[in-house]
């Protein structure tokens, strides 16, 4: 795995852990919205410091990582930081696999928080 990879993914966990710790000390929340939270605060601040090294010509956060914290619960984040900060809102692969992943969380919360929604639309009796 490419150490520059590691290394943000490292550092995405360990904020996520802090924020999570934190944001449980302060407010009562249940474990999803908890995490859901977290996960796009961190993703969004990510998204900055990428735009930040982009604009300063240092070195980037690799997309594999911002593609990872996506996949594990930041995609509201991701949005928010591609749209508000300008930020990789061209690049047409980027913003394809974002939207995807996107989608597949959409989807997923809505069997989370109402499962039965699927098993109404697979019931071969309203066909």
């Amino acid at each position: 795995m490419n150490p520059d990879l590691t290394r943000w993914l490292v550092l995405w966990i360990v904020m996520c852990v802090a924020l999570y710790f934190g944001i449980g000390y302060f407010l009562d929340l249940d474990l999803i919205p908890r995490v859901l939270l977290t996960t796009n605060f961190v993703t969004f601040t990510l998204v900055l410091l990428d735009k930040i090294a982009a604009s300063s010509k240092m070195r980037r956060i690799p997309e594999k990582a911002l593609f990872t914290a996506t996949f594990f619960g930041g995609s509201i984040g991701m949005l928010v930081g591609m749209f508000t900060i300008h930020h990789k809102n061209r690049k047409v692969s980027f913003l394809f696999v974002v939207g995807v992943l996107v989608l597949l969380q959409i989807v997923l919360l809505l069997w989370y928080f109402d499962p039965t929604l699927f098993t109404s639309l697979t019931n071969t009796s309203m066909l």
